[in-house]
């Protein structure tokens, strides 16, 4: 593995502020048309280029289906619609898909390592038990345990999938001083795996107590030249990972106002809940190929947080943006909360987050568009 460490959140001389080049406007909601079948809750949305169309692919639980929209007018186009059983059927676990094309429709299954091809019929076309699949040469880190989510998404590039995790169980003994990473690459053309991608400095050594989702799983998405651009959520630095050379480098990519991100006292739930709300959550980042910018969400502390109740507040958002250079170039806090941040894509007319609509009819979200200053 390379690393090379361009800007560090320990080094005490970076303007956490950067240059203010940019903010954001906040625009009306975007809204998407629901059926009687589809629902509002979302689990997993990206969107895809089809002809000359933006499309928003979301995936509809209690349907076992794809609902396919057109981003530009927040119209549904189409369903693919999965059998439950039989030997087509989709089972119960899935956790996250990547709508290539309607040919290549890619399914993974909860804790199973199960990555399943299907196409637009619902067909299934192939299976890839990921356990089962050869690891290349001696790799130095034990294979993470794969959770897409919209903001650590499954993604295609060139012959490979891009899978995203928290790390995985290291052995017990350890002889070979294996490492937990975040990032599993599939080579679907030679049929093997390499892992990559350990934590940074930040999160400590055996023992540190992390929230799995809050903290361990790692939010990316692929540069303009198609890298890895990681911002694991306790650590003010972003980085950008070439999949060829196996080289990272670190960028500044912090709020201006955050302290280091510390983990849990304990594992109590409430030291965990507390560890999560009373502290900065880099939840996602997300590149903006219309302007060739980089948004990196933040949540925010939250003060109204009560620790007898079982489900987060709603949080504050703020984003840091970055340049093509992954230069930090501006900082915007957003006036709406929300607790649906982990469902966010990108278009034309900005970022897009969802919020729970009053109307079941309608799929909203929160958008904000770059504005030069």
């Amino acid at each position: 593995m390379c690393l090379l460490l361009a800007v560090g959140c320990q080094q005490p001389q970076v303007d956490r502020m950067g240059q203010q080049l940019y903010t954001m406007q906040e625009l009306p909601h975007k809204l998407f048309s629901l059926d009687d079948s589809t629902t509002q809750v979302l689990t997993y949305v990206h969107t895809f280029m089809e002809d000359s169309a933006l499309m928003l692919a979301s995936y509809n639980a209690p349907m076992h289906d794809i609902c396919i929209f057109d981003v530009k007018t927040g119209e549904e186009v189409r369903k693919v619609k999965f059998e439950r059983e039989g030997p087509d059927g989709l089972g119960n676990n899935v956790f996250g898909f990547l709508y290539h094309n309607q040919d290549s429709i890619f399914i993974y299954h909860t804790w199973l390592f199960q990555l399943d091809l299907y196409n637009s019929q619902g067909e299934l076309l192939k299976k890839f038990n990921l356990r089962h699949v050869p690891v290349e040469g001696n790799s130095a880190f034990v294979m993470p345990e794969f959770l897409p989510c919209t903001s650590y998404p499954i993604k295609k590039a060139g012959d490979c999938i891009i899978l995203q995790g928290q790390g995985g169980r290291l052995p017990d003994p350890n002889p070979s001083n294996l490492q937990k990473c975040v990032t599993g690459i599939l080579n679907m053309k030679d049929s093997v795996m390499y892992f990559d991608n350990p934590y940074p400095e930040v999160y400590g050594g055996k023992g540190s107590i992390w929230q799995p989702f809050a903290y361990l799983v790692t939010p990316y998405d692929l540069t303009s030249d198609g890298k890895m651009l990681l911002g694991f959520q306790a650590d003010d630095s972003v980085r950008v990972y070439d999949m060829d050379t196996r080289c990272s480098k670190a960028y500044f990519a912090g709020y201006s106002k955050a302290e280091r991100v510390r983990p849990a006292r304990s594992a109590s739930p409430v030291d965990v809940g507390l560890s999560i709300v009373k502290q900065v959550q880099y939840a996602g980042i997300y590149y903006d190929r219309w302007n060739n910018l980089y948004y990196r969400l933040v949540a925010l502390p939250a003060s109204d947080y009560d620790v007898n109740k079982e489900v987060f507040p709603a949080r504050n958002l703020a984003i840091v943006i970055l340049d093509e250079d992954f230069q930090k170039v501006g900082e915007y806090e957003i006036s709406e909360k929300t607790d649906r941040y982990n469902s966010v894509f990108v278009s034309p007319d900005g970022l897009h987050i969802n919020v729970l609509s009053e109307d079941d009819d309608y799929m909203e979200f929160i958008t904000v568009k770059p504005k030069r200053l």
